[in-house]
């Protein structure tokens, strides 16, 4: 949701958050911290090549390529293409005024990405989940944010014929922001209407 309440949000404060973010980063067990983001650089390596082949029409013709992942327990992926970067969780800071499922703002590339819960987006379940372990930076030309996932399953290719798109019938928000379900039960969100849905856009500053 496009908010102007610049007024209302005390900025220097969420600038001084965002500091102590980025020193506790720093302050992580260095080893441990590492290994996770060589993991994450090289599924982000496999992503962009992926989303090279992923632009031909030959591949297109054979399928779609998409990064799996969990959120409450279950798989779901979303197109490669549209896919900018993982990143290792860290320490998300809060702002107010802003929708359930905007969990805060981070500090990534230099720049400052608002931080999606899918599963408030979608009125899953919230209890006995694990915590969120990575963040997927999801681009467009206009728009750009993150959503959390509790694991990184990799990249793959589904076929499109494999995609059930007479969806069951699902509660809340869930069947709004969905493509179809793979032979694997993936489901496969639409990142072009997560992207355009103007509900998720965050003014910061």
């Amino acid at each position: 949701m496009r908010r102007n309440r610049a007024e209302e949000i005390d900025w220097p404060e969420i600038n001084r958050r965002l500091e102590q973010s980025r020193v506790a980063i720093d302050e992580l067990d260095a080893p441990a911290l590492e290994r996770q983001r060589r993991i994450l650089r090289e599924r982000a390596a496999a992503l962009a090549k992926s989303r090279a082949r992923a632009a031909s029409p030959e591949a297109l013709a054979h399928g779609i390529e998409v990064l799996g992942f969990r959120v409450a327990g279950e798989r779901y992926a979303i197109e490669s293409a549209h896919v900018a970067q993982v990143y290792p969780i860290s320490p998300i800071t809060s702002i107010p005024g802003v929708p359930d499922f905007v969990v805060g703002i981070v500090a990534a590339r230099g720049d400052v990405l608002s931080v999606i819960d899918l599963r408030s987006l979608l009125d899953l379940p919230m209890s006995g989940l694990l915590e969120p372990a990575a963040i997927i930076a999801l681009q467009s030309e206009t728009m750009e944010f993150g959503i959390l996932a509790e694991e990184i399953l990799g990249v793959e290719r589904i076929s499109l014929e494999s995609i059930e798109r007479e969806l069951p019938t699902l509660t809340g928000n869930a069947d709004n922001y969905l493509l179809g379900v793979s032979a694997n039960r993936t489901a496969i969100l639409d990142a072009a209407r997560l992207l355009s849905d103007p509900r998720l856009v965050v003014e910061i500053g």
